[in-house]
Protein backbone atom coordinates (compact mmCIF):
# COMPACT_ATOMS: atom_id res chain seq x y z
CA UNK A 1 0.00 0.00 0.00
CA UNK A 2 0.84 3.55 -0.45
CA UNK A 3 0.32 6.59 1.47
CA UNK A 4 0.39 9.84 0.75
CA UNK A 5 1.59 11.09 3.99
CA UNK A 6 5.02 9.21 2.98
CA UNK A 7 5.39 12.86 1.12
CA UNK A 8 5.16 15.32 4.06
CA UNK A 9 7.72 12.39 5.90
CA UNK A 10 10.11 13.10 2.84
CA UNK A 11 9.96 16.23 3.53
CA UNK A 12 9.77 16.45 7.27
CA UNK A 13 13.13 14.83 7.09
CA UNK A 14 14.89 17.04 4.99
CA UNK A 15 13.93 20.23 7.07
CA UNK A 16 17.02 22.22 8.20
CA UNK A 17 14.94 23.03 10.92
CA UNK A 18 13.61 20.02 11.84
CA UNK A 19 11.47 19.40 15.16
CA UNK A 20 10.11 15.91 16.84
CA UNK A 21 6.74 14.66 14.89
CA UNK A 22 4.44 13.58 16.33
CA UNK A 23 1.43 11.21 14.08
CA UNK A 24 -2.01 11.72 15.41
CA UNK A 25 -4.84 9.49 14.67
CA UNK A 26 -7.42 7.11 15.81
CA UNK A 27 -6.66 3.79 16.46
CA UNK A 28 -5.96 1.74 13.25
CA UNK A 29 -5.18 3.95 10.42
CA UNK A 30 -1.65 2.90 9.81
CA UNK A 31 0.25 5.32 12.01
CA UNK A 32 2.99 2.80 12.71
CA UNK A 33 2.83 0.97 9.57
CA UNK A 34 3.49 4.14 7.73
CA UNK A 35 6.47 5.24 9.63
CA UNK A 36 8.34 1.61 9.96
CA UNK A 37 7.54 2.15 6.19
CA UNK A 38 8.97 4.66 5.71
CA UNK A 39 12.03 4.00 7.89
CA UNK A 40 12.93 0.69 5.82
CA UNK A 41 12.72 3.16 2.59
CA UNK A 42 14.67 6.31 3.44
CA UNK A 43 16.95 5.68 6.36
CA UNK A 44 18.24 2.21 4.89
CA UNK A 45 16.51 0.32 7.47
CA UNK A 46 18.22 2.36 10.48
CA UNK A 47 15.16 2.93 12.13
CA UNK A 48 14.87 1.97 16.03
CA UNK A 49 11.42 1.27 17.08
CA UNK A 50 10.53 1.44 20.85
CA UNK A 51 6.41 0.29 21.18
CA UNK A 52 5.86 1.61 25.14
CA UNK A 53 2.35 -0.49 25.11
CA UNK A 54 4.83 -4.00 24.22
CA UNK A 55 8.40 -2.45 25.81
CA UNK A 56 6.94 -1.01 29.43
CA UNK A 57 10.56 -1.88 30.74
CA UNK A 58 11.88 0.53 29.24
CA UNK A 59 9.99 3.48 30.77
CA UNK A 60 12.01 3.06 33.81
CA UNK A 61 14.70 5.29 31.17
CA UNK A 62 12.49 7.99 30.71
CA UNK A 63 11.20 8.54 34.29
CA UNK A 64 14.85 9.70 36.03
CA UNK A 65 15.30 12.86 34.03
CA UNK A 66 14.34 14.85 30.36
CA UNK A 67 18.39 14.70 30.05
CA UNK A 68 18.24 13.38 26.24
CA UNK A 69 21.50 12.32 25.93
CA UNK A 70 21.34 10.27 28.80
CA UNK A 71 18.16 8.44 27.64
CA UNK A 72 19.80 7.84 23.95
CA UNK A 73 22.91 6.25 25.91
CA UNK A 74 20.91 4.18 27.74
CA UNK A 75 18.34 2.89 24.89
CA UNK A 76 21.87 2.18 23.11
CA UNK A 77 23.15 0.43 25.71
CA UNK A 78 19.95 -1.44 27.13
CA UNK A 79 18.67 -2.42 23.54
CA UNK A 80 22.45 -3.08 22.05
CA UNK A 81 21.70 -0.90 18.84
CA UNK A 82 23.74 1.87 17.63
CA UNK A 83 21.48 5.73 17.14
CA UNK A 84 23.59 7.85 15.50
CA UNK A 85 22.25 11.79 14.47
CA UNK A 86 21.21 12.39 10.65
CA UNK A 87 21.08 8.40 9.98
CA UNK A 88 18.90 6.61 12.61
CA UNK A 89 14.81 7.37 12.46
CA UNK A 90 14.18 7.28 16.33
CA UNK A 91 10.33 5.84 16.48
CA UNK A 92 8.48 5.98 19.97
CA UNK A 93 5.38 4.21 19.16
CA UNK A 94 2.42 3.56 21.65
CA UNK A 95 3.66 6.83 22.89
CA UNK A 96 0.50 7.23 25.63
CA UNK A 97 1.56 4.78 27.04
CA UNK A 98 4.72 6.59 28.67
CA UNK A 99 3.64 10.08 29.77
CA UNK A 100 7.69 11.01 30.44
CA UNK A 101 8.65 9.71 26.87
CA UNK A 102 5.31 12.14 25.69
CA UNK A 103 7.04 14.72 27.88
CA UNK A 104 10.60 13.96 26.42
CA UNK A 105 9.64 15.71 23.13
CA UNK A 106 10.37 19.43 23.53
CA UNK A 107 14.22 18.26 24.94
CA UNK A 108 14.54 16.30 21.81
CA UNK A 109 14.46 19.24 19.80
CA UNK A 110 15.86 21.56 22.02
CA UNK A 111 19.23 19.37 22.91
CA UNK A 112 19.33 16.74 19.91
CA UNK A 113 17.70 18.92 16.78
CA UNK A 114 19.86 16.85 14.47
CA UNK A 115 18.31 13.09 15.36
CA UNK A 116 15.23 12.08 13.46
CA UNK A 117 12.45 11.35 16.11
CA UNK A 118 8.78 10.16 15.07
CA UNK A 119 5.98 9.79 17.93
CA UNK A 120 2.87 8.03 17.17
CA UNK A 121 0.13 6.71 19.08
CA UNK A 122 -3.61 7.18 19.88
CA UNK A 123 -5.30 9.19 21.96
CA UNK A 124 -2.65 11.75 22.52
CA UNK A 125 -4.73 14.91 22.51
CA UNK A 126 -6.25 12.69 25.41
CA UNK A 127 -3.01 12.28 27.60
CA UNK A 128 -1.71 15.89 27.05
CA UNK A 129 -4.62 17.00 29.11
CA UNK A 130 -2.71 16.32 32.05
CA UNK A 131 0.86 18.13 30.97
CA UNK A 132 1.78 21.18 29.30
CA UNK A 133 1.47 20.74 25.39
CA UNK A 134 5.34 21.14 23.69
CA UNK A 135 3.65 23.92 21.30
CA UNK A 136 6.56 25.21 19.05
CA UNK A 137 8.72 22.38 19.82
CA UNK A 138 6.93 19.67 18.06
CA UNK A 139 5.25 19.22 14.18
CA UNK A 140 1.90 17.72 14.16
CA UNK A 141 0.89 15.50 11.43
CA UNK A 142 -2.84 14.16 11.55
CA UNK A 143 -3.30 10.92 9.56
CA UNK A 144 -6.68 9.53 8.39
CA UNK A 145 -8.69 6.74 7.15
CA UNK A 146 -6.85 5.66 3.31
CA UNK A 147 -8.85 8.27 0.89
CA UNK A 148 -10.38 6.81 -2.06
CA UNK A 149 -7.44 7.50 -4.35
CA UNK A 150 -5.06 5.63 -2.10
CA UNK A 151 -7.53 2.79 -2.29
CA UNK A 152 -7.12 2.68 -6.10
CA UNK A 153 -3.99 2.62 -6.20
CA UNK A 154 -4.10 0.06 -3.29
CA UNK A 155 -6.48 -1.95 -5.43
CA UNK A 156 -4.25 -2.03 -8.51
CA UNK A 157 -6.29 1.36 -10.35
CA UNK A 158 -3.49 3.47 -10.57
CA UNK A 159 -4.40 4.58 -13.80
CA UNK A 160 -7.74 5.89 -12.21
CA UNK A 161 -5.80 7.60 -9.27
CA UNK A 162 -3.48 9.57 -11.69
CA UNK A 163 -6.62 10.84 -13.66
CA UNK A 164 -7.66 11.88 -10.53
CA UNK A 165 -4.65 14.17 -9.98
CA UNK A 166 -5.37 15.96 -13.57
CA UNK A 167 -7.06 18.81 -13.88
CA UNK A 168 -11.06 17.86 -13.52
CA UNK A 169 -12.21 17.46 -17.21
CA UNK A 170 -14.72 15.55 -18.99
CA UNK A 171 -14.69 11.49 -17.88
CA UNK A 172 -15.57 9.04 -20.99
CA UNK A 173 -18.15 7.06 -19.71
CA UNK A 174 -16.12 4.17 -20.04
CA UNK A 175 -13.84 5.51 -16.97
CA UNK A 176 -16.73 6.94 -15.59
CA UNK A 177 -17.94 3.41 -15.18
CA UNK A 178 -14.87 1.65 -13.47
CA UNK A 179 -14.67 4.72 -11.27
CA UNK A 180 -18.42 4.78 -10.41
CA UNK A 181 -17.83 0.60 -9.40
CA UNK A 182 -14.60 1.78 -7.04
CA UNK A 183 -16.69 4.09 -5.49
CA UNK A 184 -19.47 1.80 -4.52
CA UNK A 185 -16.61 -0.75 -3.16
CA UNK A 186 -15.03 2.17 -1.14
CA UNK A 187 -18.49 2.93 0.57
CA UNK A 188 -18.58 -0.42 1.85
CA UNK A 189 -14.73 -1.36 2.63
CA UNK A 190 -14.13 1.86 3.63
CA UNK A 191 -10.64 3.31 4.15
CA UNK A 192 -9.41 1.47 7.45
CA UNK A 193 -5.88 0.01 6.00
CA UNK A 194 -7.00 -3.43 7.68
CA UNK A 195 -10.18 -3.56 5.66
CA UNK A 196 -8.64 -2.83 2.35
CA UNK A 197 -5.44 -4.61 2.30
CA UNK A 198 -7.62 -7.66 3.68
CA UNK A 199 -10.13 -7.03 0.07
CA UNK A 200 -6.53 -6.71 -2.43
CA UNK A 201 -5.49 -9.77 -1.00
CA UNK A 202 -8.93 -11.36 -1.51
CA UNK A 203 -11.06 -9.72 -3.81
CA UNK A 204 -13.63 -10.70 -1.62
CA UNK A 205 -15.72 -8.06 1.01
CA UNK A 206 -17.99 -10.62 2.51
CA UNK A 207 -15.28 -10.62 5.56
CA UNK A 208 -14.83 -7.03 5.86
CA UNK A 209 -17.70 -6.98 8.17
CA UNK A 210 -16.12 -8.65 10.84
CA UNK A 211 -12.65 -6.77 10.76
CA UNK A 212 -14.92 -3.79 11.08
CA UNK A 213 -17.10 -5.61 14.25
CA UNK A 214 -13.39 -5.72 15.39
CA UNK A 215 -12.01 -2.53 15.08
CA UNK A 216 -15.66 -0.37 16.42
CA UNK A 217 -15.41 -3.23 19.38
CA UNK A 218 -11.37 -2.21 20.36
CA UNK A 219 -12.59 1.40 20.09
CA UNK A 220 -15.89 1.24 22.31
CA UNK A 221 -13.55 -0.99 24.94
CA UNK A 222 -11.26 2.41 24.28
CA UNK A 223 -14.38 4.07 26.20
CA UNK A 224 -13.37 1.81 29.68
CA UNK A 225 -9.90 4.45 29.49
CA UNK A 226 -11.66 7.30 29.87
CA UNK A 227 -13.20 7.10 33.35
CA UNK A 228 -13.85 8.77 35.67
CA UNK A 229 -13.67 11.84 33.23
CA UNK A 230 -16.69 10.65 31.31
CA UNK A 231 -19.77 8.50 32.13
CA UNK A 232 -19.28 5.54 29.24
CA UNK A 233 -23.23 5.27 29.92
CA UNK A 234 -23.15 8.68 28.09
CA UNK A 235 -20.36 7.82 25.30
CA UNK A 236 -22.43 5.06 24.08
CA UNK A 237 -25.55 7.24 23.42
CA UNK A 238 -23.62 10.07 22.14
CA UNK A 239 -21.70 7.74 19.71
CA UNK A 240 -25.02 5.54 18.58
CA UNK A 241 -26.75 8.66 18.28
CA UNK A 242 -24.10 10.33 16.12
CA UNK A 243 -23.96 7.51 13.53
CA UNK A 244 -27.88 8.32 13.19
CA UNK A 245 -27.95 11.77 12.47
CA UNK A 246 -24.41 11.69 10.55
CA UNK A 247 -24.95 15.03 8.11
CA UNK A 248 -27.81 16.57 9.81
CA UNK A 249 -27.78 19.61 11.76
CA UNK A 250 -28.04 18.41 15.75
CA UNK A 251 -28.13 20.02 18.76
CA UNK A 252 -26.46 18.01 22.08
CA UNK A 253 -30.25 17.26 23.48
CA UNK A 254 -30.74 15.11 20.27
CA UNK A 255 -27.58 13.07 21.18
CA UNK A 256 -29.34 11.49 24.49
CA UNK A 257 -32.32 11.65 26.35
CA UNK A 258 -30.90 10.37 29.70
CA UNK A 259 -27.82 13.22 30.55
CA UNK A 260 -27.23 16.45 30.92
CA UNK A 261 -26.73 19.01 27.96
CA UNK A 262 -23.03 19.31 29.79
CA UNK A 263 -22.54 15.42 30.31
CA UNK A 264 -23.33 14.89 26.57
CA UNK A 265 -20.76 17.69 25.30
CA UNK A 266 -18.29 16.61 27.74
CA UNK A 267 -19.26 12.75 25.56
CA UNK A 268 -19.04 14.64 21.97
CA UNK A 269 -15.70 16.80 23.03
CA UNK A 270 -13.83 13.16 24.20
CA UNK A 271 -14.62 11.52 20.72
CA UNK A 272 -13.84 14.14 18.80
CA UNK A 273 -10.42 14.39 20.62
CA UNK A 274 -10.36 10.48 20.32
CA UNK A 275 -11.25 11.41 16.35
CA UNK A 276 -13.59 8.70 16.08
CA UNK A 277 -15.76 11.58 14.78
CA UNK A 278 -15.57 15.34 13.13
CA UNK A 279 -17.76 18.38 14.41
CA UNK A 280 -18.89 20.90 11.65
CA UNK A 281 -19.82 24.03 12.71
CA UNK A 282 -22.53 26.02 11.69
CA UNK A 283 -20.40 29.37 10.78
CA UNK A 284 -21.52 33.53 9.37
CA UNK A 285 -19.32 33.88 5.85
CA UNK A 286 -19.75 37.34 5.74
CA UNK A 287 -15.74 37.41 5.89
CA UNK A 288 -12.89 35.72 7.51
CA UNK A 289 -12.39 34.89 10.08
CA UNK A 290 -15.32 32.49 9.89
CA UNK A 291 -17.02 32.83 13.06
CA UNK A 292 -19.60 30.13 14.68
CA UNK A 293 -23.32 31.27 14.33
CA UNK A 294 -25.77 29.19 15.85
CA UNK A 295 -26.28 26.09 18.24
CA UNK A 296 -26.63 23.51 15.93
CA UNK A 297 -23.69 21.71 14.46
CA UNK A 298 -23.39 18.65 12.01
CA UNK A 299 -21.38 15.18 12.74
CA UNK A 300 -19.32 12.91 10.63
CA UNK A 301 -18.07 9.57 11.81
CA UNK A 302 -14.46 8.23 11.21
CA UNK A 303 -14.89 5.90 8.14
CA UNK A 304 -16.98 5.59 5.34
CA UNK A 305 -17.42 1.96 5.87
CA UNK A 306 -17.49 1.33 9.79
CA UNK A 307 -20.45 4.17 9.48
CA UNK A 308 -22.56 1.54 7.51
CA UNK A 309 -21.00 -1.63 9.29
CA UNK A 310 -22.25 0.97 12.87
CA UNK A 311 -25.45 1.80 11.21
CA UNK A 312 -26.23 -1.95 9.95
CA UNK A 313 -26.95 -0.96 6.54
CA UNK A 314 -27.74 -3.85 4.39
CA UNK A 315 -26.02 -2.66 1.32
CA UNK A 316 -26.07 -5.72 -1.00
CA UNK A 317 -28.74 -4.95 -3.23
CA UNK A 318 -27.85 -1.12 -3.74
CA UNK A 319 -24.25 -2.10 -4.33
CA UNK A 320 -25.87 -4.34 -7.32
CA UNK A 321 -27.63 -1.38 -8.62
CA UNK A 322 -24.86 0.85 -8.07
CA UNK A 323 -27.13 2.93 -5.57
CA UNK A 324 -25.15 3.00 -2.47
CA UNK A 325 -24.32 7.03 -3.59
CA UNK A 326 -27.95 7.83 -3.62
CA UNK A 327 -29.01 5.75 -0.86
CA UNK A 328 -30.19 7.09 2.56
CA UNK A 329 -30.89 10.77 1.29
CA UNK A 330 -27.49 11.05 0.13
CA UNK A 331 -26.23 10.87 3.86
CA UNK A 332 -23.36 8.38 2.97
CA UNK A 333 -22.40 10.75 -0.46
CA UNK A 334 -21.68 13.73 2.39
CA UNK A 335 -19.83 11.38 4.92
CA UNK A 336 -17.38 10.38 1.84
CA UNK A 337 -17.02 13.46 1.03
CA UNK A 338 -16.52 14.73 4.22
CA UNK A 339 -13.97 11.89 5.14
CA UNK A 340 -11.82 13.08 1.56
CA UNK A 341 -11.94 16.78 2.17
CA UNK A 342 -10.13 16.07 5.78
CA UNK A 343 -7.56 13.42 4.52
CA UNK A 344 -6.59 15.71 1.35
CA UNK A 345 -6.65 18.83 3.41
CA UNK A 346 -6.08 18.36 6.97
CA UNK A 347 -8.26 21.73 7.26
CA UNK A 348 -11.23 22.41 9.17
CA UNK A 349 -14.24 21.67 7.95
CA UNK A 350 -17.79 23.74 8.40
CA UNK A 351 -21.08 24.54 6.84
CA UNK A 352 -23.67 27.36 6.57
CA UNK A 353 -27.19 27.41 7.25
CA UNK A 354 -29.30 30.43 7.92
CA UNK A 355 -30.45 30.77 12.06
CA UNK A 356 -33.50 32.81 11.68
CA UNK A 357 -36.86 31.54 12.97
CA UNK A 358 -38.52 29.20 10.07
CA UNK A 359 -35.48 29.47 7.65
CA UNK A 360 -34.54 26.32 5.79
CA UNK A 361 -31.44 27.26 4.07
CA UNK A 362 -28.15 24.80 4.13
CA UNK A 363 -25.39 24.71 2.63
CA UNK A 364 -23.38 21.35 2.93
CA UNK A 365 -19.87 22.19 3.58
CA UNK A 366 -17.79 25.54 3.81
CA UNK A 367 -14.02 25.79 3.29
CA UNK A 368 -10.91 28.00 3.26
CA UNK A 369 -8.51 28.05 0.14
CA UNK A 370 -5.85 30.81 -0.18
CA UNK A 371 -8.17 33.14 1.37
CA UNK A 372 -11.05 32.39 -0.74
CA UNK A 373 -14.60 31.51 1.10
CA UNK A 374 -16.03 27.97 -0.81
CA UNK A 375 -19.30 26.89 -0.20
CA UNK A 376 -19.82 22.96 -1.25
CA UNK A 377 -22.57 21.38 -2.02
CA UNK A 378 -23.09 17.92 -2.11
CA UNK A 379 -25.60 15.82 -4.34
CA UNK A 380 -25.93 12.32 -4.46
CA UNK A 381 -27.38 11.82 -7.75
CA UNK A 382 -27.18 14.57 -10.29
CA UNK A 383 -27.02 17.94 -9.57
CA UNK A 384 -30.84 18.61 -8.43
CA UNK A 385 -32.31 22.01 -6.49
CA UNK A 386 -29.28 24.41 -5.53
CA UNK A 387 -31.43 26.75 -3.71
CA UNK A 388 -29.73 27.37 -0.80
CA UNK A 389 -26.35 27.73 -2.66
CA UNK A 390 -28.22 30.50 -5.37
CA UNK A 391 -29.28 32.30 -2.31
CA UNK A 392 -26.36 31.92 -0.29
CA UNK A 393 -24.06 33.40 -3.34
CA UNK A 394 -27.16 36.12 -4.20
CA UNK A 395 -26.13 37.41 -0.44
CA UNK A 396 -22.66 37.09 -0.23
CA UNK A 397 -21.19 39.07 -3.43
CA UNK A 398 -18.01 38.35 -1.92
CA UNK A 399 -18.23 34.98 -2.18
CA UNK A 400 -16.40 34.31 -5.78
CA UNK A 401 -16.81 30.63 -6.23
CA UNK A 402 -18.95 27.85 -5.05
CA UNK A 403 -18.29 23.65 -5.68
CA UNK A 404 -21.03 21.03 -6.31
CA UNK A 405 -19.84 17.41 -6.28
CA UNK A 406 -22.43 14.95 -7.40
CA UNK A 407 -22.52 12.26 -10.03
CA UNK A 408 -23.35 14.96 -12.99
CA UNK A 409 -20.56 15.74 -15.80
CA UNK A 410 -17.86 18.28 -15.04
CA UNK A 411 -18.74 22.11 -15.82
CA UNK A 412 -18.71 25.89 -14.95
CA UNK A 413 -21.95 27.96 -14.86
CA UNK A 414 -21.02 31.30 -13.38
CA UNK A 415 -19.54 31.09 -9.89
CA UNK A 416 -20.22 27.28 -9.44
CA UNK A 417 -17.97 24.86 -10.94
CA UNK A 418 -19.89 21.49 -10.92
CA UNK A 419 -17.55 18.32 -10.28
CA UNK A 420 -17.70 14.49 -9.91
CA UNK A 421 -17.71 13.32 -6.76
CA UNK A 422 -14.69 11.43 -7.16
CA UNK A 423 -12.57 14.48 -6.81
CA UNK A 424 -13.80 15.55 -3.68
CA UNK A 425 -11.13 17.53 -1.46
CA UNK A 426 -8.66 17.14 -4.53
CA UNK A 427 -10.02 19.39 -6.52
CA UNK A 428 -12.62 22.77 -5.47
CA UNK A 429 -12.29 23.55 -9.29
Amino acid sequence: MVRDKTQNLIAWKDKKHRKPLIINGARQVGKSWLVKEFGENYFANDIVIINFEKQRDLHIIFKQNFDVNRIISELQLVLGISIVKGKTLVFFDEIQSCSEALGSLRYFYEDMPDLHVIAAGSLLDFEFRDQPYPVGRVEIMNLYPMSFMEFLVANNKKTLADLLKQTPKEIPESVENALSEQLQLYFIIGGMPECVKYYVDTQDFTEIKEIQNNLLYTYEQDFKKYKPSINTDCLQDVIENITKFVGNQIIYTKLSDRFTIPTIKKGVDLLKTARLIDIVHNVSIAGLPLTPSGKQFKTFFLDIGLLIRKRQIEYANLYTKRQLTSAFEGVLAEQFVAQQILAHTDDNLFYWARTETGASSEVDFVVIQDGQIIPIEVKAGGNGSLKSLHYLLEKYPNIEKAVVYSLAKQGVIEKINFLPIYYAGLSFG
